[in-house]
């Protein structure tokens, strides 16, 4: 008898179960159209490389994927878009740092929290550096950084806007070093790299895919770059990081992201199909193009990103008074 009812209780909950329709969706996933919001405007760095990875996940994942851009209030209307929606992996954002790293700190009236999302992966980044003017009185990073300690608030640098990573690589330098250097800030790089080739501005931070090519053309030099390691294509400038300031490696990273409570087996399915993706030589020859270098990180390792460069952005914030 106890046989019989124990039969008859297995039976009931193996039923109850294929009666849900979230039965084995974990395991199918995907089986229908995927949606990438994408949080800032047409046209821009982030619409172009999610655009060029569109496809080949497409491809990869069997089922179509949909780009609808929600741009505004600097990334948080997508941001907060996403991290409200069903977690089913069937809605994701696609973002750059800002949104993640920096918004938080300067923003305290934003809808969303870091932990509103479950990192995906990151899959690339438009690498930093800082230049200056043509004509300069210093030739490299040392003697710049001996004129501008003789000569405190003098020298100025052409920000892409307050907020920015590359207003906050240039204060994490400025920082790094003691120095003092006054910001002035414009609407967006375009019109800092006009400041800067007119020699209207001394100094300016961007990045490479925006900047670069005056640096090949020497219309401008790189001082030094934002980044771990120094890059091929520039091995005459030195980084950050061999100067002995790690923590001063702040550049550019697009990435997906799902919102909470997004299963696990979901997002490393669609991490582990953008890492193949990412050593696709048609992909990474396009990434390129657009400005962006493969950086790819899976959940874990973009999670101990952005908790790295939370708590590097927060030091400026607390000692610029920025978001205050």
């Amino acid at each position: 008898m106890k046989n019989r009812n124990a039969g008859l209780v297995i039976t009931v909950v193996c039923l109850m179960a294929l009666a849900s329709p979230l039965y084995g969706a974990e395991e199918r996933y995907p089986t229908r159209q995927i949606e990438f919001i994408i949080n800032f405007p047409p046209g821009g760095p982030l619409d172009s490389v999610t655009r060029i990875i569109q496809p080949p996940l497409q491809a990869a994942l069997g089922v179509p994927i949909i780009l609808t851009t929600k741009g505004g209030a600097a990334g948080a209307l997508g941001t907060d878009f996403v991290a409200k929606a069903k977690p089913d992996g069937y809605t994701l954002l696609s973002t750059t740092n800002p949104s993640l790293t920096i918004a938080p700190h300067v923003n305290p009236q934003i809808p969303y929290k870091i932990s509103d999302l479950t990192p995906v992966c990151v899959f690339g980044a438009d690498l930093g550096f800082i230049s200056s003017k043509p004509g300069a009185p210093w030739k490299n990073l040392e003697e710049l950084v001996e004129y501008a300690k003789k000569n405190p608030g003098k020298l100025n640098y052409g920000s892409p806007g307050l907020g920015t990573v590359a207003y906050f690589a240039m204060e994490i330098f400025k920082l790094s070093y003691g120095l003092d250097i006054v910001p002035v800030h414009f609407q967006g790089t375009g019109p800092v790299k006009n400041a800067i080739l007119g020699g209207h501005v001394d100094l300016a931070a961007s990045g490479f895919g925006s900047m670069g090519s005056l640096v090949k053309a020497k219309s401008i030099t790189g001082l030094v770059t934002t980044t771990v390691k120094r890059l091929p294509d520039y091995p005459d400038i030195p980084t950050m990081a061999e100067k002995g300031f790690p923590d001063a490696c702040l550049n550019i990273w697009a990435g997906l992201f799902a919102p909470k409570q997004c299963p696990p087996v979901v997002a490393n399915r669609i991490g582990a199909a953008m890492e193949k993706i990412m050593k696709d030589p048609a992909v990474v020859r396009q990434m390129e193009a657009a400005g962006f270098f493969i950086d790819y990180r899976n959940s874990e390792n973009t999670a101990k990103l952005i908790e790295e460069e939370s708590k590097t952005v927060g030091k400026v914030v607390q000692k610029t008074g920025m978001g205050k």
